[in-house]
């Protein structure tokens, strides 16, 4: 249903919104989907419903608001509050996204050692982001005792999935 509401299907988008209206989590998530780009704050109040119900795909969306300021101002530390509220269900991108904070230390505490366990656990679900950032530390010892096997593994993980950096990499290094 989603899929045809994202193509214009009314009937399909007028269903969708009767669900998220009635406090289906994952409608409520979805319409905020469509909303994002056209809509910043709509999306935000549509994802807010759903992640304030515990869905962890509408708690990272909360945490890309905020670190992106879709619907609101840029605020770090309140992007790292709701990925943290997905890492704690297991979400492999808030995982990655969150990982990505810790590296850079906005909004958090710079850690290397957490952003390292984040990019781990996340790599371990197959996230393609995660599996290339963890693969770039164990080439370059970043953190990590270098592991070239293993990064090279990890990277051709993430380029099998189109990762563009892994890719990159790859393909400068055949």
């Amino acid at each position: 249903m989603y899929d045809k509401a994202q193509t214009g299907d009314k009937s399909s988008f007028d269903t969708l919104l009767a669900e998220a209206k009635s406090g289906d989590v994952y409608a409520q998530n979805k319409i905020g989907n469509l909303a994002r780009g056209y809509d910043n704050a709509a999306a935000m109040a549509w994802y807010r419903k759903s992640a304030d119900q515990g869905y962890a795909n509408a708690q990272y969306n909360m945490g890309l608001c905020y670190y992106n300021g879709f619907g609101t101002a840029i605020n770090y530390t309140e992007a790292a509050a709701w990925y943290r509220k997905s890492v704690a269900q297991g979400y492999d991108k808030a995982q990655y996204n969150l990982g990505t904070m810790y590296k850079s230390g906005k909004g958090v505490q710079q850690d290397l050692a957490q952003a390292l366990n984040l990019y781990r656990k996340a790599a371990e679900q197959g996230n393609m982001h995660a599996q290339s950032a963890l693969g770039f530390h164990y080439l370059t010892g970043q953190g990590i005792e270098v592991n070239s096997a293993v990064g090279e593994a990890l990277i051709k993980k993430a380029a099998a999935q189109g990762e563009e950096r892994a890719l990159k990499y790859l393909a400068k290094n055949k």
